[in-house]
């Protein structure tokens, strides 16, 4: 039990070093974003994109809700690695959360293609990742499906692959058009949660010859939350190096010198 609880909290550590910016997107609506980085030029500019509604309520101190999602919990991995985080709340019009209506719209585009702006501006030599996890992948998957080309890289974790009563979850979307290379998909082996079982993400990886990361954990309680195989927990680390070696490999030669 104290190794499992050492595992989980390893990099638990909140981002609350960094800057709390507001984007104007659309129309009398704003995005907020907290951005940290420990190196002025580093090799990527990671954006997180929690699951359930996405409202992170960020604010000076970075997020102050869904603390123990995946992502969220273990953005400070990021920081570590020398690489830049971005933590990316629900906009101004979806302050208490948006479902996967808006994660799918051109709306959500919109709001992603100024995330990714902001982290371009700032980081001009990094590539951008976008990385979701669980209903984070809805949004991250929408930007994939519409515009490929807007991020470097995606990381899908625990993908919504099964619709469910009013939310699609990624189902409505075709990756056709978009790089398999460029994308990575995690699921756990052990995922109880209904709309996002191992076996959807391993097909959704298969049809479209993404890369695939089986994972196999069955510490915690509940079937949806961050603190159980759906999030990943008790295997943070041997998932984060996961995708940082992943990540790593897709950099080109050059810029690895």
């Amino acid at each position: 039990m104290a190794a499992m609880f050492i595992a989980a909290h390893a990099y638990a550590a909140p981002l609350d070093h960094g800057d709390l910016v507001t984007l104007s997107t659309r129309s009398g609506v704003t995005q907020g974003i907290f951005i940290e980085s420990p190196i002025e030029n580093p090799p990527f500019a990671v954006a997180l994109y929690s699951g359930s509604s996405g409202a992170i309520k960020l604010d000076s101190t970075g997020a102050t809700a869904y603390q123990g999602n995946f992502l969220i919990r273990t953005a400070h991995y990021w920081i570590d690695k020398g690489y830049a985080v971005a933590l990316v709340d629900m906009p101004s019009d979806h302050a208490d959360g948006g479902d996967d209506q808006y994660r799918l719209s051109g709306d959500s585009l919109a709001d992603q293609r100024a995330v990714v702006a902001e982290l371009r501006k700032r980081f001009p030599r990094a590539l951008v990742v976008l990385t979701g996890t669980s209903r984070g992948t809805v949004t991250v998957g929408s930007v994939l499906a519409n515009d490929a080309g807007l991020a470097d890289l995606y990381v899908l974790t625990s993908p919504v692959t099964i619709a469910s009563r009013s939310q699609p979850g990624i189902s409505v979307l075709s990756f056709g058009n978009a790089d398999p290379k460029k994308v990575l998909v995690v699921s756990n082996r052990n995922d109880r949660c209904p709309v996002a079982l191992f076996s959807g993400g391993e097909q959704l990886a298969r049809r479209y010859g993404m890369t695939f990361v089986a994972e196999d954990s069955s510490d915690g309680t509940d079937n949806c939350g961050g603190r159980s195989p759906h999030g990943f927990f008790g295997i943070e680390k041997r998932v984060l190096d996961d995708i940082d070696g992943w990540m790593t490999a897709q950099r080109p030669a050059a810029a690895q010198q």
